[in-house]
């Protein structure tokens, strides 16, 4: 099948890059090696898809390529995101296909980025560094949920508060463990998270933007937690069992925000290191917002019989 597979003796992730030309496989391969990555390759979309399947080991990212024969990346793209195990891969597309509908469809289809070819090597880099890092966050949270014992599977009516990134994810495990599917539910962490960071902590878009892009987040996450005016702001979560609906109302103390704007993702922040979380929510689960935006409500089946 003309699948190749490099190994660095101490490697941190295995990243899949799939692309018919052999030369960018085996720069991008270099590139990721340098990084300290374990790199598998695949020609086209059907040799992607039995190294996808076959691989004893997790995959962490898929770097793809749109055009290619048998099988093109989007074709690969969509087949992923219906397949439970693999589905919570990151992928980034890399390609020379430029036109704005067609980078559109890519994210739709659930790519974690787009990116042009030819690209920069540090923009690359620090996309990489996202995307496994999104790849570990949403791991663990799967992992917890494996392991959560239900605690809200039988409970009809509770309110529940919340502060910190650690504790909104706990929220979202307990949850999710309550529903019928609670992988596919799991996306309410995207909205939990909101909350605390631009609601409460008053985080905005571009500032986002900017410390996703100097890696320190979380560090800022922790400062503006620690400051004397955000010390007493918690989120607050109202969960209620209605008929065969399990109705989530998450309120924040912020002043609220444009929410229509992040309703999906359009042409101006296709290229931006973040800002999907709320489209992704909003394909999965039944997403409300209330103005002025500092309050959601999620409603999740309960019967999906």
């Amino acid at each position: 099948m003309g699948i190749e597979e490099s190994v660095m003796e101490h490697r941190i992730d295995t990243v899949l890059i799939v692309d018919d030309e052999q030369a960018l496989r085996s720069v991008l391969a270099k590139m990721l090696i340098d990084e300290g990555c374990r790199v598998l390759t695949a020609a086209d979309g059907t040799d992607a898809q039995a190294v996808l399947q076959a691989n004893p080991e997790p995959i962490s990212v898929v770097i793809l390529d749109w055009m290619m024969p048998q099988m093109t990346g989007i074709e690969l793209l969509r087949w992923m995101k219906k397949q439970p195990h693999i589905e919570h891969i990151p992928v980034i597309m890399l390609t020379a296909l430029d036109d704005p509908e067609r980078i559109k469809e890519g994210i739709d289809a659930g790519a974690f980025y787009y990116l042009i070819k030819p690209f920069q090597r540090s923009l690359l880099q620090s996309i990489l560094r996202a995307a496994v890092s999104d790849y570990h966050s949403t791991r663990q949270l799967l992992d917890r949920l494996k392991q959560c014992a239900r605690p809200l599977a039988f409970m009809d009516e509770g309110t529940f508060r919340f502060r910190t990134l650690a504790e909104a994810e706990q929220l979202a495990v307990m949850i999710a463990s309550a529903t019928p599917e609670p992988e596919h539910a799991m996306v309410i962490a995207e909205i939990l998270l909101n909350a605390v960071e631009h609601g409460n902590l008053g985080i905005t878009y571009e500032d986002k933007g900017r410390l996703v892009e100097d890696s320190t987040w979380h560090e800022e996450i922790e400062r503006r937690l620690a400051l004397p005016e955000n010390q007493r702001k918690y989120a607050v979560v109202r969960m209620k069992r209605d008929g065969n609906n399990l109705r989530i109302e998450i309120e924040d103390q912020g002043p609220g925000f444009d929410f229509e704007r992040y309703a999906q993702v359009d042409e101006s922040r296709l290229f931006d290191n973040h800002g999907r979380g709320i489209a992704i929510a909003r394909s999965a689960l039944k997403v409300e917002f209330v103005e002025p935006g500092n309050k959601v409500i999620v409603t999740i089946p309960t019967d999906i019989s």
